[in-house]
């Protein structure tokens, strides 16, 4: 629920640190500028304890602070911990590093709350991402249950059933008087998570190629899925400007957080990275608060998805449209009716992939159990409707008499029902394993890939095949009949032709068919869908002017 009344802003210095004489300032990683030392004139309204400080992620003191000052709490204390489903963010035991001294890294509000004394809620325990490999070599907190429970302590009176009155504050009003940070010239990427999927690794391969150049800031807007995977960790090693704010804020508070980021790190650029409802709902605002910032707005289909939401005004407001095939730029031009000068057409790209390994092949297929002679037809996607994964389940079996092996690779919405009907009639040639953090290092074992989707923009799972020279089968959809036009593939016109899949996939049986196949497609991907194309052109849409 909306604050009544408004609580001054916070000052600046925001925090301040305290901790065993003579430390060394743990700041240097930090993006938070907003501190200050004990005995300096300035007193903060906030506190942070820097054992262990520096070995946090650099936008963590920040993050915490957006939390703290939004909710009005009396604390907030972060700790590790895998991400977890849950409807208000991570949840999970909190576990910390055992080199770290302190069980948690707490900020706390110094001075009298000026909210109600009877509030119910007096602070928020936040499981904070990282790798779950990392996890597992941590230790349990030895912490009171209702810490670790999170992510909400209620007041150890609370009834059973109490209903908890939570009011948030706008973020960018209550830390309005910190000051901006100047800087190269900087874009904000706002998209729903961090998963293992096409849209990451792209957004990570343009990162890398914009960051010696540029200042780069990266907002998540929706709690973490443990079942999509994530690469939180990644993102992280590219920029520290790494915000998962679905994690650490009420929804509501979402929107007002990323204006303060637009405002605080000075932003010439936002990109809408594969959809948000968070932009969709605050577009207009952020073109009313920052009239000169170049909204950029990435769509992925033609049919379905976000291009749904286009309104006339929405189609006015954003500067640049960015369609990853043609069919999308045709449909916002045609019936969106989007001005054609504001619609770019950018192709997915991939980088060259390292010289092949027949070893890996050989030990991939020994572990996954796999004759060297037999065909391996793999997929490796979002289990999601649109992907249509129980038509794959369904080939298997019906392809069962044939050579070959599907391998299945992936997590989502539809998993359950994808093991379900596994389960119910195991085919004998398919193997299925769960998302996989880089599913790169299981291309050696493959001979094809296989896309059945109903939609799509253009793969990226299908331009990694095609670049280690692996043929494709795949459904007319998106511009896959572009990529495949040269060869490289075979193309199935419908969607759930699983008759027309498999004797496409038949006719990829024989090796020199495959080989010759194999060959066109990695040229066309090294001719056409080159990384250094794919970065030139994002830089000329986002900065025209510095590009």
């Amino acid at each position: 629920m909306p604050a009544t009344g408004m609580t001054s802003p916070v000052p600046h210095p925001a925090v301040a640190i305290v901790g065993p004489v003579g430390v060394p300032d743990p700041t240097e990683a930090q993006t938070e500028r907003s501190l200050t030392r004990p005995g300096d004139a300035v007193r903060s309204p906030f506190v942070v304890h820097t054992d262990g400080l520096d070995r946090l992620p650099a936008a963590h003191i920040e993050a915490m602070l957006l939390a703290a000052a939004t909710e009005d709490l009396s604390w907030v204390v972060a700790g590790w911990s895998a991400p977890a489903p849950g409807p208000d963010g991570p949840r999970g035991t909190v576990v910390r590093e055992p080199v770290v001294p302190e069980p948690s890294h707490s900020i706390l509000r110094m001075p009298p709350s000026p909210s109600p004394p009877r509030r119910a809620v007096v602070g928020r325990a936040i499981a904070h991402i990282t790798a779950a490999e990392r996890c597992a070599a941590m230790v349990p907190l030895d912490q009171p249950a209702a810490v670790v429970a999170g992510p909400y302590r209620l007041r150890p009176d609370a009834a059973r059933a109490a209903v908890v009155r939570h009011p948030w504050r706008p973020v960018d009003d209550i830390l309005a008087d910190l000051p901006a940070i100047d800087g190269p010239p900087t874009a904000v990427f706002v998209l729903p998570f961090l998963a293992v999927g096409g849209a990451e690794r792209l957004l990570f391969d343009l990162l890398a190629g914009l960051r010696d150049r540029y200042r780069l800031v990266i907002a998540t807007t929706d709690p973490h899925l443990e079942a999509l995977g994530q690469t939180v960790d990644r993102a992280r090693e590219l920029t520290p400007h790494v915000y998962t704010l679905g994690d650490w804020l009420p929804r509501a508070a979402i929107g007002s957080a990323l204006r303060h980021l637009v405002r605080r790190w000075q932003a010439r650029c936002l990109v809408c990275w594969n959809g948000s409802v968070t932009f969709y709902d605050e577009v207009a605002e952020l073109r009313r608060r920052f009239p000169e910032l170049r909204l950029a707005n990435q769509l992925y289909n033609h049919r379905g998805g976000w291009i749904e939401h286009y309104t006339q005004s929405l189609a006015h407001e954003v500067d640049i449209h960015i369609a990853v095939n043609t069919a999308i730029a045709h449909a916002l031009v045609g019936e969106r009716g989007v001005p054609p000068e504001h619609v770019v057409t950018i192709h997915h790209a991939v980088g060259s992939p390292p010289a092949p390994d027949p070893g890996r092949r050989i030990e991939l297929r020994g572990e996954l159990g796999i004759d060297d002679d037999t065909v391996v037809i793999g997929s490796f996607i979002r289990l999601h409707p649109q992907k249509r994964p129980l038509d794959i389940v369904r080939l298997a079996r019906r392809m069962a008499a044939d050579r070959v092996h599907f391998l299945l690779v992936g997590g989502g919405p539809l998993a359950d029902a994808v093991d379900r009907d596994i389960l119910h009639d195991p085919p004998p040639n398919l193997s299925r394993l769960p998302m996989h953090p880089d599913a790169r290092q299981l291309y050696p074992a493959l001979d094809l890939c296989l896309m059945t989707s109903d939609f799509e923009g253009l793969p990226v799972f299908l331009l990694d095949g095609l670049a280690r020279g692996i043929p494709a089968v795949a459904t007319a959809v998106g511009d896959i009949p572009l990529l495949l036009a040269d060869g490289g593939g075979e193309v199935v016109a419908r969607p759930g032709d699983l008759d027309g899949l498999a004797a496409a996939i038949r006719r990829l049986l024989d090796p020199e068919r495959r080989r010759t196949a194999g060959e066109a497609g990695r040229r066309t991907v090294a001719e056409r869908f080159a990384l250094d194309r794919y970065v030139s052109a994002y830089e000329t849409a986002l900065f025209p002017d510095t590009a």
